[in-house]
Formats: C-alpha cells, sequence, structure tokens
C-alpha cells in the first residue's frame, strides 16, 4: 500500500489550557506511534477548545513560539506528522487572530492554514473571534500532496475542488461538528470524496463545552465514498486507518473527474453577488 497510516485523535479540550490540552497531545501522539502512524489528526481549535471563546485572543500561539517548539519536538521524537487545530495570533500588524491548522514534521513547521470560510449562524460565533484565512493552499509531504480544511470549509464546494486541481490526494478536515449535523457530515465527507475523487481524512471533537455537544464520528473515506475507518460516536476515541494512494490514482485513471469540466460554463461560480 502506498500512502500514509492516518491516526484520528477524537478529544474534548480543557477549554483555555492550552499547556494541559498540549500534554494530553503528546500522550495521544505517543500511542499513535505505538500504532505505526504516520500522521496525527486532531480537532478544530483542539489546543484552546472549541468554545474558548473570548479567551481565543490571549490564548492563541504565535507560530514561531514555544508551543510550536514543543509539538515540533513532539514529531521528531515520534517521527511522524501531526496536523493540529489551534488559534493562531500575529504579533506585528494587522495582528489578527485566526482559526488555524498546523501542519508539523519531524524536521519542523511545514506550513499553516487558516480557515477561510468562519461559521457564523446558530451555535457558532467564529466571526466574532477570528479573521478569515485568505489563501487555500496545499502542501508537499513525504507521503504525498495534501490539503487542509476546517470545518464549515467543507460545505464550500469550491474549496475541495481548487485542492484537487492543485494535485492534492488527501483532504485533511479538522473540525467541531455539533451534534445537530451529524447526518449531514456523513453526507458531505461522501460526496467530496467522490467528486474529487481523494480522500477525506475527518478529525471530530467528542463530549461538551459548555452547552455545545459534539458527536466524534471522525472517519476516513476513500475517493469511491467507501468508509475505511471510523471511530465512536459522542466519546472520545483514537482510530488508526490507511489511505492507499494507489485507489486515488487508479478512480482518477477509470472517471477522468476533471478533464470532464467546462470551465468556460463555470464563470458565475467567481462572479460577486448582487446585492442591489
Amino acid at each position: 500500500m502506498s500512502g500514509p497510516r492516518v491516526a484520528l485523535a477524537q478529544l474534548n479540550s480543557a477549554i483555555g489550557d492550552v499547556s494541559a490540552n498540549l500534554k494530553r497531545a503528546q500522550d495521544v501522539i505517543q500511542d499513535a506511534h505505538k500504532a505505526g502512524a504516520d500522521v496525527v489528526l486532531f480537532p478544530e481549535l483542539y489546543l484552546q477548545g472549541y468554545r474558548a471563546d473570548e479567551r481565543f485572543a490571549e490564548t492563541a500561539i504565535e507560530v514561531d513560539g514555544p508551543v510550536v517548539a514543543e509539538l515540533v519536538a513532539m514529531a521528531t521524537e515520534a517521527n511522524l506528522h501531526i496536523i493540529m487545530g489551534t488559534a493562531r495570533g500575529e504579533r506585528t500588524f494587522p495582528q489578527n487572530v485566526y482559526n488555524a491548522a498546523l501542519l508539523i514534521g519531524p524536521k519542523g513547521l511545514l506550513g499553516v492554514y487558516d480557515k477561510a470560510h468562519l461559521a457564523t449562524f446558530r451555535v457558532y460565533r467564529e466571526g466574532a473571534f477570528f479573521a478569515r484565512g485568505r489563501r487555500i493552499p496545499t502542501f508537499d509531504t513525504d507521503f504525498g500532496r495534501i490539503g487542509i480544511q476546517i470545518c464549515y470549509d467543507l460545505d464550500v464546494p469550491e474549496v475541495s475542488r481548487v485542492l484537487a486541481l492543485q494535485g492534492a490526494e488527501i483532504n485533511f478536515v479538522i473540525t467541531a461538528g455539533t451534534s445537530g449535523f451529524r447526518e449531514g457530515w456523513k453526507k458531505l465527507l461522501f460526496v467530496r470524496s467522490v467528486e474529487n475523487a481523494m480522500y477525506s481524512v475527518f478529525c471530530n471533537v467528542a463530549g461538551t463545552q459548555k452547552d455545545s455537544e459534539f458527536f466524534g464520528g471522525s472517519r476516513i473515506v476513500g475517493p469511491s465514498g467507501e468508509v475505511v475507518v471510523t471511530a465512536r460516536d459522542d466519546v472520545e476515541d483514537l482510530v488508526v486507518g490507511d489511505v492507499d494512494l494507489e485507489r486515488v490514482s487508479q478512480v482518477r485513471h477509470e472517471l477522468h473527474p476533471f478533464d470532464v469540466r467546462s470551465p468556460g460554463l463555470y464563470g458565475k461560480i467567481v462572479e460577486p453577488l448582487n446585492n442591489d
């Protein structure tokens, strides 16, 4: 099999306590290493807790600070990659705070993704706490080219398609999905995987933070929509599954999902809405 073994660290967080969450992450990373994982994926905003709310500004980490240095040391010791959800703060102008994912390998920080589509409806208040990201990057790793999305990004189909068109074969999705959206996430992951012939690797929060309940249900979905592995619902869990990049190549060879596109027909997608 060509591709990484991925550990899904389906955890809750101590709200606002970066040190406690980081210490727990170290134990989980060691467990993932023992299970032979090449990558360990943590949920959205794991280091602060999704419902840290007004505390994000004071607890946001900096990419050149001690928390990232500790994560690099963990990745080096375990010889694996870490994708970590965190609030990220800028030291210089405009000094924004972002809902971010860090990609860390044994040799250091490989990249950062800042959430581009902030959920600000119903129980979600991200627009009150974060600036939105303005890039959809891909990252080259030892196990191939990957994309990273954060929760509501997956609801916007253009994001996954842009990642696929940039050569990503695996889409790592970190989330804080609440219980009311349990069934919707299964459908979204299936569709995004199939329409882009890529793996969707999904890690969700599990448990209660303030008045929010998160359903867990983390899973790996293959390029034909097959579920490779799934974590339990509603409780913390650590599961490991294999990604086979030969399957991505096979499906893309058979179905030609990008050759059938007619981009000249899709101009409306990138036009601003007419709000007059």
